[in-house]
């Protein structure tokens, strides 16, 4: 548990030191397109609901720890929580209308309510229904690599954002985060959690930015591989409070 709990907190300062603490954005930004600004808004804001569950391990447990997928979606809940324009959950099977589901036999396999979860987008959808949240959030650790010398990690996470309404996929992320050069990590744990916090960086900046409207279609933003290293400081949203 310890070990845990100090890995959370090496994704935690990653994500911090990623993002710095002088980036700003735009304040009539919402999420994928979804969350209008306040600023446009005529009398009152319409709060929407997102579930993000626990990314997959794509890679192997002998490659990541056991718990990574999840450290890195409840990171993202939190840095996507810092707008009140939506709700953001970060779903586990001990929520009470999921326990209430599996008490009243709605959920009657155990094999339903846990991960993984990019595999059964049917599972995904009845989870978020039961949650009443308007969109659903899956994502999967695709790749992860370390140099010999482990100073310097890479990282690939795959995205998909649905509407629980529709069942349709909103938009679909392909993100690289790498450790930033100069950080000169001393354990590979530690530029593990920089690429980590390089990758929700990303992710937030491009949730946050202007899209098409929630049911239109499929809309992929792939991050093209190449050997250039990341920018020091990513772009973030400037929430309207």
């Amino acid at each position: 548990m310890i070990k845990i709990d100090r890995y959370f907190s090496c994704l935690i300062v990653g994500l911090v030191l990623i993002l710095g603490i002088a980036a700003v954005g735009s304040a009539d930004a919402g999420l994928f397109g979804l969350f209008k600004s306040k600023k446009k808004a005529s009398k009152e804001i319409v709060v929407r609901s997102l579930v993000i569950f626990p990314f997959d391990n794509s890679v192997g447990v002998g490659k990541i720890p056991e718990n990574f997928g999840d450290d890195m979606a409840s990171a993202l809940r939190t840095i996507l929580s810092e707008n009140d324009q939506y709700w953001v959950y970060y779903y586990t099977d001990r929520l009470a209308p999921i326990k209430r589901a599996k008490d009243e036999g709605e959920i009657k396999d155990d094999d339903d309510a846990t991960g993984p979860f990019t595999v059964d987008t049917n599972k995904c959808l009845m989870l978020a229904k039961l949650l009443a949240a308007d969109y659903l959030l899956v994502g999967s650790v695709e790749d992860y690599r370390i140099d010999g010398a482990h100073k310097s990690a890479q990282l690939t996470v795959s995205v998909n954002i649905m509407s629980t309404k529709t069942g349709k996929v909103v938009k679909t992320l392909l993100v690289t985060g790498r450790t930033p050069e100069g950080s000169s990590p001393s354990e590979e744990e530690d530029a593990r959690a920089l690429a980590a916090g390089d990758v929700i960086a990303k992710l937030k900046a491009q949730l946050f930015e202007e899209a098409a409207s929630p049911d239109a279609s499929s809309n992929t933003t792939a991050e093209k591989k190449s050997a250039e290293p990341a920018p020091a400081a990513m772009p973030a949203v400037q929430t309207a409070r």
